[in-house]
């Protein structure tokens, strides 16, 4: 009866004992886990933040085309401005409708940051502060610091009816001879946009780096 009741106390402890090995395997695992999501979740903040900073050298470079367009836009011709960008960029086009309309994009990386949010993780992190400054960033990230495609498009649209007008392909042919007002008014637009975006990457630039000083992978879980 005794043998018989030990055995049963000891099946029962052994029983315990490995539901607690379990536990503690899956704690270490769950830890391992987030330390690795935290490790990922510091390298987009690298990426995105490099992304930034080559947006902004890119922008600049725009902001220089568009003012030399604009500054010098009685005598201006699809010359002088390939002559600009050419000077300026370091992504050489020889599509004026391209040139004219387009701006860097700010290429971002959030597959980890998507994780962290997704699963409900964000609310496990240790710190407030950090929590709410991980949580802009991601806002930042997710929409990305892009805008002005409206003004993009109805600059590709003020070439594809001169196009059509001129029953013509050549780019240069159409701007030379259909150079007016309209699409002066939507250059200057651009720029303006332009400007407005530098500002918000600047100061998306500044966050990150504010972000970047703050945190390791022991500031998360």
């Amino acid at each position: 009866m005794r043998k018989s009741i030990f055995n049963a106390f000891a099946i029962f402890i052994s029983i315990l004992g490995s539901f607690a090995v379990d536990r503690y395997i899956s704690d270490i695992n769950d830890q391992n886990s987030k330390e690795i999501l935290a490790s990922n979740i510091l390298y987009e903040i690298d990426q995105n933040y490099y992304s930034l900073l080559e947006v902004r050298s890119a922008l600049k470079s725009v902001l220089e085309v568009t003012d030399s367009i604009l500054l010098n836009w009685n005598s201006i011709n699809s010359k002088k401005i390939k002559d600009y960008y050419i000077a300026n960029q370091y992504a050489l086009r020889d599509d004026l409708k391209t040139i004219l309309s387009n701006s860097p994009p700010h290429r971002v990386k959030k597959m980890y940051f998507n994780s962290l949010i997704n699963s409900g993780l964000i609310l496990e992190v240790k710190n407030k502060i950090i929590r709410e400054k991980i949580e802009s960033i991601y806002g930042i990230i997710n929409s990305g610091v892009n805008y002005g495609n409206s003004n993009s498009t109805m600059i590709i649209n003020w070439f594809d009816k001169k196009q059509r007008l001129e029953e013509s392909i050549d780019l240069n042919l159409v701007f030379n001879k259909h150079k007016n007002f309209e699409i002066y008014k939507l250059i200057h637009e651009r720029r303006r946009l332009q400007v407005g975006r530098l500002y918000g990457i600047e100061n998306s630039i500044k966050f990150f780096e504010e972000i970047k000083n703050e945190l390791n992978t022991n500031s998360f879980f």
